[in-house]
């Protein structure tokens, strides 16, 4: 016996010496270590920041051997600057390192292939973590992990809100090397991703729509997506005989989408809205989809955001539209107090077929609505069969359901509705937690302030210091403007972090900046990358004696940007801009506010637009500000639109923009011919209410929109006085309560245009119009 103990050991210690492990400390010599990798071989790469490395991972092991790549210690290997790796070859596994603090040259961060020549396969990435590692530069696509080759792993890695366009994994079927390729994507927490405003903010991406009718069999399992809000598409599966199974969808603004493709299964999902708006489930296209065993917990999305939404399909389609849904399951499924199951979504004139032969049966539905679900076809399309209604439902109980007393049982901290016969198994579903996924070693550093919010003064005499002040702020200090100037500006100021810049408390008018250097100033403050500002109390002057002109009043950076930023104006004046590009704020290409907010302020005598939110012109379904509220606001005396905001195209992707514009009066605005007071071109969710129009609009319009059938558009309790018309491409937008009343103003000469007497009430029992100067 102790010979053979002794015969075991020294045949393990001789394998293990097969086994070589190699410490390598900088690019030359990983590459030249792979070069020479045997299967067995460890890689250590020394602990550290690898800044700018580029990484070609070429080698062969095998099943019981493969080649590792990692660092000394867990997460002790940051790669950062413009840092990338490229895998090719068999059973290589990469695992442990960290992307932080850059941006990768490539396509990719992570490639499964080195060329088109050297595909990987049999691979595995696990255990990393990538993080503040976007393009500075929004709309410039790259991915942060594209599998290529066949039977890859992607698990136990953690994602951090990608910023820049692009799906964070995508799954390439570009040739047949590719294709039926067994990847599998597990294990992984997805931690956010922040609105994008445009497509290209999906998460997950399988396949495309030209290889759409081939198989990928990819399966996504055991994920925790939070908060995945970049566009409409969270998972978007383009190609055939996937599997996406007992993932946890936290709170997600979107949905998990078989775009394109057939025989898809989705299974034994967890779906938790939490009642946040705009939370969505599955959205079903195309033949033979199966969707089986999930829950959709309080989702409140609609259309294509429904917790069910099954889509019309368009005839004799082209492989990149709809295909019709055939075939379909939708079995034992649960829906908790959600908001709705809609057959037939996107039905306009081009998608015109309705599902056909859809399954959907023993589900069970919760519901204090009184319709179960809505089908936009009524052609019975769909059979319904043995479904189960909680037995509080109030409606008409519809063919095909019935009600049923359903137990509560709690499963990992959710009271769930638990039947043998309908919905799903609550009981043996895993219902994926974020702590079991995502990298085992990583925890997020929580930044604490440097020091307590300052305040800084700045006097008129003193201008020139305001950039300094403002560059060696910390986010949240405040400057503080002492005097009413002029503030003389010989360049712009430049925010690139959370800063409020206002007027100190009771001066007799607004500080005020103006140009004085005879080059001409882009604006007076420019928002860069990280920026958030507030102004309060200022004015802008576009002309001042004979010094070059400032071409908007605030405006955000022409230099790259990635992130969102907030902005309010409340009590400013913007005047004086000669020029039809002039604007008060003007957003440039390719940024995006996550809120403007304009309050209480003023736009006068300007030759261009008082807010220009137009910049994004290619049509794709771009756009310049997410939610916009100009409240309580005097628009008078402008050439150009008080409001411009333009989202072109026809995507479908997005949510925004989000409009609401309350109690503003727009006196003598935008006369020309075909001209437009207020033009919210492509905006989904926009409100006019309370408001007064007079003498504007002349030659045009009051407000022009151009929406979609679903959009939510509406003007009303406003005034019309000698001005245009309300446009609207389906006609729907003008409320009940419009005026055409003469207005009465307290002081125009002295910009006071409150409405004196007489005045419609608004529909908050104030006057219309703006309220207070």
């Amino acid at each position: 016996m102790l010979k053979t103990i002794l015969f075991v050991s020294l045949l393990l210690s001789s394998f293990f010496s097969m086994a070589e492990t190699v410490i390598v400390e900088n690019p030359a010599a990983l590459k030249a270590s792979i070069s020479k990798a045997k299967p067995g071989t460890i890689l250590l790469l020394k602990d550290g920041t690898w800044n700018n490395a580029a990484i070609q991972l070429q080698g062969k092991g095998t099943a019981k051997s493969p080649i590792t790549i990692m660092p000394q210690t867990p997460g002790g290997v940051t790669f950062s600057g413009q840092s990338y790796i490229q895998i090719g070859g068999e059973y290589l596994i990469i695992k442990d390192f960290h992307f932080k603090n850059g941006y990768s040259p490539k396509r990719e961060v992570i490639s499964f292939r080195i060329n088109n020549d050297v595909l990987a396969n049999n691979c595995r990435v696990s255990n990393i973590v990538i993080e503040n590692y976007s393009q500075p530069e929004r709309f410039k696509a790259d991915t942060w992990i594209t599998l290529y080759g066949k039977n890859n792993r992607i698990d136990h890695s953690t994602f951090v809100n990608k910023l820049n366009s692009g799906p964070l994994i995508i799954a390439e079927l570009d040739d047949e090397r590719s294709q039926q390729n067994n990847h599998s994507i597990d294990s992984n927490y997805f931690k956010g991703r922040q609105r994008f405003g445009s497509n290209g903010g999906e998460t997950i991406r399988i396949g495309v729509s030209r290889y759409s009718l081939t198989a990928s069999r990819t399966q996504i399992i055991h994920n925790y997506f939070e908060r995945c809000n970049g566009e409409v598409e969270i998972v978007s599966i383009k190609s055939g005989e996937n599997n996406v199974s007992y993932n946890t969808f936290y709170e997600c603004e979107g949905s998990l989408v078989l775009r394109h493709g057939s025989g898809n299964i989705v299974e034994g999902n967890f779906f938790i809205g939490n009642n946040k708006p705009f939370t969505g489930g599955v959205r079903v296209i195309n033949p033979r989809q199966r969707v089986f065993n999930n829950v959709f917990y309080q989702l409140q999305g609609s259309n294509f955001r429904a917790p069910l939404a099954l889509v019309n399909g368009v005839p004799n389609s082209l492989i990149n539209r709809y295909y019709q849904v055939k075939d379909a399951v939708i079995e034992k499924n649960t829906f908790i107090n959600s908001s709705e199951i809609l057959f037939g979504a996107g039905k306009d004139a081009e998608r015109t077929l309705g599902p056909e032969n859809v399954s959907f049966k023993n589900n069970l539905i919760l519901t204090k609505k009184n319709e179960v679900y809505t089908d936009a076809n009524n052609d019975k399309g769909i059979l319904f069969a043995d479904n189960g209604l909680d037995d509080a439902f109030k409606g008409a109980v519809p063919t095909g359901f019935k009600k049923v007393k359903v137990k509560e049982i709690q499963v990992k901290g959710y009271a769930l509705p638990y039947d043998p016969q309908y919905g799903a198994d609550v009981k043996k579903l895993p219902l994926i937690k974020k702590e079991a996924t995502g990298a085992s070693w990583y925890k997020p550093m929580v930044e604490s302030p440097a020091r307590p919010a300052k305040s800084f003064k700045a006097k008129s005499a003193q201008s020139a210091t305001i950039a300094n002040l403002i560059k060696e702020a910390l986010a949240g200090d405040t400057i503080i403007l002492t005097d009413t100037g002029p503030y003389k500006m010989t360049a712009e100021l430049v925010v690139d972090k959370p800063l409020i810049i206002m007027a100190a408390k009771n001066l007799n008018s607004r500080p005020v900046f103006v140009n004085a250097s005879f080059k001409s100033l882009p604006a007076f403050i420019s928002i860069e990358n990280g920026g958030d500002l507030i102004v309060k109390g200022l004015a802008f002057k576009g002309t001042y004696e004979s010094f070059s002109a400032a071409d908007a009043g605030i405006r955000s950076t022409d230099k790259p940007m990635n992130r969102p930023y907030l902005l309010t104006i409340d009590d400013c004046e913007f005047y004086d801009y000669n020029e039809s590009t002039n604007s008060g704020f003007k957003a440039s290409k390719s940024t995006l506010a996550d809120s403007l907010v304009v309050i209480n302020s003023i736009f006068h005598h300007m030759s261009g637009n008082g807010i220009d939110l137009s910049s994004e012109k290619d049509d794709k379904g771009m756009y310049n500000s997410e939610y916009t509220v100009i409240r309580n606001c005097t628009f008078t005396n402008l050439l150009g639109s008080a409001i411009n905001i333009y989202r072109g195209g026809n995507d479908e992707s997005t949510l925004g923009p989000f409009v609401n514009i309350d109690h503003c009066t727009f006196n003598e605005v935008e006369n020309r011919e075909q001209g437009t007071v207020v033009r919210l071109i492509g905006a989904q969710q926009a409100v006019i209410t309370n408001s007064n129009f007079s003498y504007s609009g002349q030659g045009g319009r009051s407000v022009q929109f151009q929406e979609y059938r679903w959009d939510n558009i509406v003007v009303d309790d406003c005034n019309f006085y000698e001005s245009g018309k309300i446009e609207s491409f389906y006609n729907k937008a003008t409320g009940s309560h419009i005026y055409h009343i003469k207005p009465k103003y307290t002081d125009p000469e002295k910009l006071n245009f409150q409405w004196i007497d007489d005045a419609p009430a608004a529909n908050d029992k104030l006057p219309i119009g703006v309220i207070k100067q």
